[in-house]
């Protein structure tokens, strides 16, 4: 957790100092989110099996230039879900370059980054004192093009695919008590392994955004994360509806898919621009 509140506290100075610092053309969105995430966790191994829903809160940032760069970051926090504390946070920095006027190339970078601290005690029968922390990373490269149509004063629409590579680094630890399964009388003896996995993933993906009038903003995304092992998919919409210069409403959802279940969540917020 210290280490989620050292680089909240670094992007979110940074994101405001860049407000004093860029030209006019630059648009800085804030926006505080709070809605419901649903979490499924499976283990094979330890039998696992957990589906439950929680409250979500996060902050997201995005810092635009729509013919050099884009940045977002969006941190997010979940409590007794699945007997776990989540905390996690995504980070995208997208560079333009060829840019003209029905067109423009992307070549980006960033990282997920997912943290899991289970605690669940008992709840598995017959093993107790069950803990388990798991850390996520998942540093990305994509590239791609847009491709943009209609009028930018009226309905602006602009489809993006790409394709990127991703490298997921898992690290985390477990431990539980189980039963002897030695003759009478009963016993028990502690379990204490470390998480350790490394996978390498293609990436592909497709973003369609529409713009109407400059108050509607609607987003929708696909990607698929793929290897000879594995396959996971990966969907996301947002909208905006803007009621002034300087601020909207907002709604978001995600469902992503990893090797031990998924993450589903609806969100909502208020936007604000400057």
């Amino acid at each position: 957790m210290k280490k989620i509140h050292i680089i909240l506290c670094i992007t979110i100075f940074i994101f405001l100092l860049s407000a004093s610092l860029m030209q006019a053309a630059t648009i800085r969105i804030v926006t505080p989110y709070l809605g419901a995430l649903t979490n499924k966790y499976t283990d094979e191994e330890y039998t696992l099996d957990l589906n439950d829903t929680a409250l979500l809160t996060g902050l997201y940032l995005q810092w635009i230039n729509t013919e050099q760069f884009q940045i977002n970051f969006f941190i997010y926090q979940s409590s007794d879900i699945n007997y776990s504390n989540i905390w996690g946070f995504h980070f995208l920095f997208d560079y333009y370059y060829d840019v003209q006027e029905n067109r423009k190339n992307v070549i980006g970078t960033g990282t997920e980054y997912i943290s899991v601290n289970m605690a669940a005690g008992d709840a598995f029968s017959p093993l107790t004192n069950f803990n388990l922390e798991n850390d996520v990373w998942a540093p990305f490269i994509r590239a791609g093009r847009y491709f943009y149509f209609g009028s930018p004063e009226r309905v602006r629409s602009y489809f993006l695919p790409w394709f990127g590579l991703e490298y997921d680094i898992v690290r985390g630890d477990v431990g539980f008590t189980m039963p002897n399964p030695g003759p009478p009388p009963p016993t028990t003896f502690d379990v204490a392994e470390d998480i350790k996995d490394e996978s390498l993933y293609g990436l592909v993906g497709l973003k369609f955004k529409t713009v109407i009038y400059h108050f509607v903003d609607i987003e929708l995304k696909s990607a698929f994360a793929f290897n000879d092992d594995e396959f996971h998919t990966r969907l996301a919409a947002m909208a905006n509806l803007y009621l002034g210069r300087h601020w909207g409403v907002s709604y978001r959802f995600l469902y992503t898919e990893t090797l031990s279940g998924s993450n589903m969540y609806n969100i909502g917020g208020v936007a604000i621009v400057f």
